[in-house]
């Protein structure tokens, strides 16, 4: 307990750091923007990297990653046959409630929470993996499908070429393909890597606290405070109950269910606000449940850890 409360005393610091300068404005206007797409493209492909260079490919790729998969499609399938079943609600509304509650953020707080709470990065790759080849590419085309005429990719070939030119996903599979062969790069070559790697996680978490000035989730009821609460419960309490039984199912004990259940406490991933956005769908639901999810998940992991006895 002491160690996750530790872990969520350097994190939530950290962001509050973030708070504070964009409060004072010391970044510019475009401070968050600067951090944000140099994480994105240079530090977090970096920090997978060697984190997958560090470890064992067959473990990242087992049953770590089994429970991230079946507990994100199945939660986000549950929500979604709930709310279409108990309320009118259809077409993108529907669409963003179900990713909303099942699409956690597995870089700008997987990251964090790995290295602080559990004390490796790659505990969160196996979740970044399977949302950016399987989740993310699969509830882009559904929204696009369902907002035909809007914005976005356009169709199956607008959503393979994002994936494929994703840095996150072209570093995952250099260092799977590096780990799997047995390659060792030599220090020298390594250290300027982990050097952009160290950067990641600071800057991630600052550029979060960035966004958090000004934000007032919940402000005005736009309609979907409804919808905000029911996909703000099924992520903080359904999906972490979901994997639990995943990975009790798939002889999961100890530490490495504590390590998945962790996983799925995450929250929301602030790429569902950027999807709702870019479709111009349900924008306010996704953005609110982003915030109110991550304030959330602390009390939630807190609980995990005291009924895992970790």
């Amino acid at each position: 307990m002491s160690g996750v409360l530790t872990g969520f005393f350097i994190v939530w610091a950290l962001i509050g750091v973030g708070w504070v300068v964009g409060r004072a404005g010391v970044l510019g206007p475009h401070g968050r923007f600067v951090l944000n797409r140099t994480t994105f493209f240079v530090a977090s492909p970096a920090l997978v990297l060697v984190g997958l260079l560090a470890s064992d490919p067959a473990e990242v790729l087992s049953r770590p990653m089994a429970v991230a998969g079946i507990a994100g499609l199945l939660t986000g399938a549950l929500l979604a046959g709930a709310v279409r079943l108990l309320t009118r609600r259809r077409g993108a509304d529907l669409v963003v409630t179900a990713i909303s509650g099942s699409v956690v953020n597995g870089a700008n707080m997987g990251f964090p929470i790995a290295l602080y709470v559990l004390g490796d990065i790659s505990h969160a790759i196996p979740v970044i993996l399977f949302q950016q080849a399987v989740y993310t590419p699969l509830y882009l085309l559904i929204l696009h499908r369902v907002t035909e005429g809007a914005e976005g990719p356009q169709g199956l070939h607008g959503v393979l070429r994002s994936i494929f030119a994703n840095p996150t996903i072209i570093a995952s599979a250099v260092g799977l393909a590096l780990a799997a062969g047995g390659v060792s790069l030599p220090e020298v070559a390594l250290e300027p890597v982990r050097s952009l790697a160290d950067m990641a996680i600071p800057a991630m978490l600052l550029a979060y606290g960035l966004s958090l000035h000004g934000s007032r989730p919940l402000a005005r009821d736009d309609g979907y405070r409804g919808l905000i609460a029911v996909a703000s419960a099924t992520k903080l309490l359904i999906m972490p109950l979901v994997a639990l039984g995943i990975g009790l199912l798939l002889g999961l004990r100890g530490t490495g269910l504590y390590e998945v259940v962790v996983m799925a406490a995450l929250p929301t991933a602030q790429n569902v606000y950027v999807a709702a956005a870019r479709y111009r769908a349900a924008e306010n639901l996704a953005r609110d449940t982003v915030l109110v999810t991550t304030i959330g998940t602390v009390l939630v992991l807190l609980a995990v850890s005291a009924l895992l006895g970790v």
